[in-house]
């Protein structure tokens, strides 16, 4: 092999070693999983206590309804009805609560944005909105993929 040819495979060899790599390659989705993870046990968390006061609340609905169409009693109606008020508050906070918790995934930022909707809960559109930006930002700086997804038209069917 000739002085000139060794010369030539040297400065591609080299060249490749100076250009930069592509973004996907420099992408440690071993470490993104696990913060994204370390965001999980704490949303489960909130999300059992919104579950709960959920659940608290239509049963003490049901009582009520119980009472006033089953038992025609109007004053255990009454203080059935009393008690899920009581709950009701307990859960718009349970939500709110919620809410302020770091989004594990996608799917927990959209929970977010549908449980904003009530007008009525103890937290302002504008912490929910910096809240949701927050999290996207998290989600979109630990990708755990190195691929971005497709989007889905309407011919993909899986």
């Amino acid at each position: 092999m000739s002085a000139a040819v060794k010369k030539k495979a040297l400065a591609a060899f080299v060249q490749q070693c100076l250009d930069p790599l592509p973004d996907a390659v420099l992408i440690d989705t071993h470490h993104n999983q696990l913060m994204r993870q370390a965001r999980r046990l704490p949303w489960r968390k909130a999300d059992a206590v919104t579950s709960l006061t959920r659940a608290e609340m239509d049963y003490w609905c049901a009582k009520d309804i119980h009472a006033m169409y089953v038992l025609e009693d109007e004053d255990r109606s009454s203080a059935y009805s009393h008690k899920r008020t009581l709950t009701v508050e307990r859960k718009r906070q349970a939500v709110a609560d919620q809410i302020r918790v770091p989004a594990p995934d996608l799917l927990a930022v959209q929970w977010k944005r549908e449980a904003a909707k009530d007008r009525y809960l103890p937290i302002s559109a504008d912490e929910v909105a910096k809240l949701i930006a927050a999290d996207e930002a998290f989600l979109a700086a630990h990708p755990i993929t190195k691929q971005p997804r497709r989007k889905r038209g309407l011919g993909d069917h899986h």
